[in-house]
């Protein structure tokens, strides 16, 4: 269980012993010190809301994990949409499967092209042009007509119809929390395995060491 009110006083928060808006203000802004205030107003509404409806609040270990991952994907809660915009140089680093120096350099700097190279055929991408309607989006980078149309049925979102939905910062809380629950992050955290958790948010472990000085950072007010 978290301590609110010993968070709450290190946060500088009334130690009041109820996590609300300004509670989620300070936390997220202890790993997102330099995102948008209105941003941050709308996701810190939404974690009153969707985090203990799905449990995230439940624990010190799933409370950090949860918001230094989701903070890591957004660069501090300020992108929420996948940056395709890759020199030709960057595509052969990140997709050497996928791209020589040649092949690459006939789309970089070109994002829909860029979409449609490395995503089409994939995820259940089977439109033209889906691999760019359904480019990485939100705090956990929802990518692929497939995965947007799972999470649709959980939630109801019209993410089917309306992908930008998903790039919407309470909307995309609300989308990690759902992800947490459906891959069973939850479940890799409450036995202590966050690499497992890393990779389960990545498909990798890209970007963990980022993420556990993050965590850290967290830890030092929830604990």
């Amino acid at each position: 269980m978290i301590d609110w009110k010993a968070t709450q006083a290190r946060l500088g928060v009334t130690p009041d012993g109820i996590p609300g808006r300004g509670t989620y203000t300070a936390l997220l802004r202890v790993v997102g010190p330099n995102a948008d205030a209105k941003v941050i107003k709308s996701l810190a509404n939404a974690c009153v809301v969707h985090l203990p409806a799905y449990g995230v609040d439940q624990s010190v270990t799933r409370l950090a994990d949860f918001l230094a991952q989701t903070a890591n994907e957004t660069g501090g809660y300020r992108v929420f949409v996948e940056n395709l915009n890759y020199s030709s140089e960057a595509l052969v680093r990140t997709w050497p499967s996928r791209f020589t120096p040649a092949s690459a350099a006939t789309v970089a700097r070109k994002p829909e092209l860029i979409a449609s190279r490395v995503y089409d055929g994939r995820m259940g991408n089977t439109q033209p042009g889906d691999g760019w309607a359904f480019r990485g989006r939100g705090m956990l980078q929802l990518t692929g007509r497939a995965n947007y149309e799972a999470a649709d049925r959980r939630l109801g979102l019209g993410l089917d119809t309306d992908p930008d939905l998903a790039a919407v910062p309470a909307l995309s809380l609300l989308l990690a929390c759902d992800f947490y629950k459906d891959r069973k992050v939850f479940a890799a955290l409450d036995r202590g395995d966050t690499d497992g958790a890393r990779r389960i948010c990545n498909g990798g472990l890209i970007g963990l060491e980022h993420v556990n000085k993050l965590r850290q950072r967290l830890l030092t007010v929830l604990r």
